[in-house]
């Protein structure tokens, strides 16, 4: 037990890229194709947990911080104009190419822009 206290001292410890990668790294295991990068995976899963230098591993953690981050608003933006899509229709003005914004199932309407004050007829 001392000996396991010693190495796990001043280790870095398990973050949420050394969860991640483990997980990945098992799933990986399931299929004979992807086994050598699962094993990979979890043993610098396992390196990075008994790390010393706590100062690497978190500029780690901060870089695949930002990249989970734009992953998740990519897929929040995609969610978002998906649910927008059924309920507004997306209209371009002829004149200055602004974006506007309508309801839909109104039939035959006359936009207005709001940018230019431009008119024209579109169909929701």
């Amino acid at each position: 037990m001392n000996k396991y206290n010693k190495i796990f001292k001043d280790s870095y410890g398990i973050d949420r890229l050394s969860k991640y990668l483990l997980a990945i790294g098992v799933v990986f295991l399931i299929s004979r194709i992807t086994l050598f990068p699962g094993i990979v995976l979890i043993i610098y899963a396992a390196w990075r947990a008994i790390s010393k230098n706590k100062y690497k591993r978190y500029q780690e953690l901060q870089a695949f911080d930002h990249v989970f981050e734009i992953i998740r608003q990519k897929f929040y933006r995609i969610k978002y104009k998906f649910n927008e899509y059924r309920q507004y229709k997306v209209f371009k003005c002829p004149e200055c190419s602004q974006k506007l914004r309508v309801p839909r199932k109104k039939g035959k309407i006359t936009i207005t822009c709001k940018n230019c004050n431009k008119k024209f007829k579109g169909r929701t």
